[in-house]
């Protein structure tokens, strides 16, 4: 079987946020992805706000990674720990909110682990 992962490195500032808002479904669709991760840890210059993460997801996103911005945005940290679908890295304090992996579902059934270092 094949397995089609579209993993969109870096997305910046809200002009790269409504860009796949624009685009990344119709992406998924011509090249038949069947899991999509988006790093989005500077999708606010740096760090990402919750608005923006529901945006990706909203936008086709099926995970999103964060980075070294992770905590840049004070306003995301209360949707770490809320939304499974948001990354931070794994090998940060463990006492920091958030999670650095998880196992999600894909399309055709398939179950993806994803973690994030």
């Amino acid at each position: 079987m094949e397995f089609t992962v579209l993993a969109v490195g870096d997305v910046v500032g809200d002009a790269g946020v409504d860009f796949l808002s624009a685009h990344l479904r119709a992406v998924r669709r011509q090249k038949a992805v069947h899991f999509c991760v988006v790093n989005g840890e500077n999708a606010a210059g740096l760090g990402i706000l919750p608005r923006q993460a529901d945006a990706l997801l909203d936008a086709g996103a099926d995970v999103i990674t964060l980075g070294n911005h992770t905590f840049a945005r004070t306003q995301i940290l209360p949707y770490l720990d809320d939304c499974p679908r948001i990354l931070r890295p794994a090998n940060l304090a463990p006492q920091l909110p958030g999670r650095g992996f998880g196992v999600f579902e894909a399309a055709g059934g398939l179950r993806v682990a994803v973690g994030n270092l």
